[in-house]
């Protein structure tokens, strides 16, 4: 099987290989950039290596939005 996909490729595969993950989750973690892509024409190509590594956590962080880190609310500020 060939290691670069298109999006639909990859979650066909995903699913193969036991890790399902929605074409819509999918696409919002390329957006985010948390998995690595290259547009070709209208086309976004993945390695799929990548995505795997992201879905195991090998980096061993856990994977949450940039959002969910930063602190939500309103602060004060010091003058």
């Amino acid at each position: 099987m060939p290691n670069v996909v298109t999006v639909r490729e990859a979650v066909q595969r995903s699913k193969a290989d036991g890790m399902p993950v929605s074409e819509y989750t999918l696409r919002r973690w390329i957006k985010s950039g948390a998995i690595p892509v290259r547009k070709v024409g209208q086309k976004v190509l993945l390695y799929y290596p990548n995505l795997v590594r992201y879905l195991q956590c090998e980096d061993g962080k856990d994977n949450y939005p940039a959002t969910v880190a930063a602190v939500s609310g309103i602060r004060r500020i010091e003058i």
